[in-house]
């Protein structure tokens, strides 16, 4: 099975690198091949980006950005007034969205698939993951998306695939975010 993920953040939020530690736990812990790739040109931070990840249990030959996602993950909710992040997502499709709100209260256009909100900015703000001064909520958001897919991924995976990509005490700050936005996640 592939299931493939695109990505919608602003430059400097850790989408790029939320598509490569997803990744790495799944190769690491499953024996999946992987792809994880970027998708920008000369934006500057704040500007809308999107990263791709590829999982599957085959060889993996395609190259191309993500045109019909399984699943798509916003790391900035005030992306979904300026970039149609849903376009494309097949039907029954997940939807992951850093919102503090109810996923019915998004208002969505799409009622064919499935959404999971969780409010990954709170938890950033509150273990103070930064990255260049700037909140990031990439190793947040990975919470949700192991409690909402089906990716085959424990919380422990993820956890772990974090702490071998950060050091240290940055390193359990991080795995501690996607703990707690794990449990604050809601999904539909």
């Amino acid at each position: 099975m592939l299931y493939e993920i695109r990505w919608h953040g602003r430059g400097g939020q850790g989408a790029i690198t939320a598509a490569q530690v997803i990744a790495e736990a799944a190769y690491f812990y499953h024996d999946k091949y992987i792809t994880a790739s970027p998708s920008f040109g000369a934006e500057r931070r704040g500007a809308p980006i999107t990263a791709s990840t590829r999982i599957s249990d085959e060889k993996i030959r395609l190259r191309s950005p993500i045109v019909n996602p399984d699943i798509v993950v916003v790391l900035d909710e005030t992306l979904l007034r300026d970039v149609d992040v849903t376009a494309g997502l097949k039907k029954n499709g997940i939807l992951i969205v850093n919102s503090p709100k109810h996923p019915k209260d998004l208002k969505l256009k799409r009622n064919d698939i499935r959404v999971a909100t969780a409010d990954a900015t709170k938890v950033a703000l509150d273990l103070n993951l930064r990255s260049a001064g700037l909140l990031v909520m990439n190793t947040p958001i990975l919470g949700a998306v192991v409690r909402t897919t089906q990716l085959g991924l424990s919380l422990d995976d993820v956890v772990n695939t974090i702490k071998k990509h950060f050091s240290g005490a940055n390193g359990e700050r991080n795995a501690e975010g996607a703990q707690k936005t794990y449990e604050i996640t809601i999904f539909e």
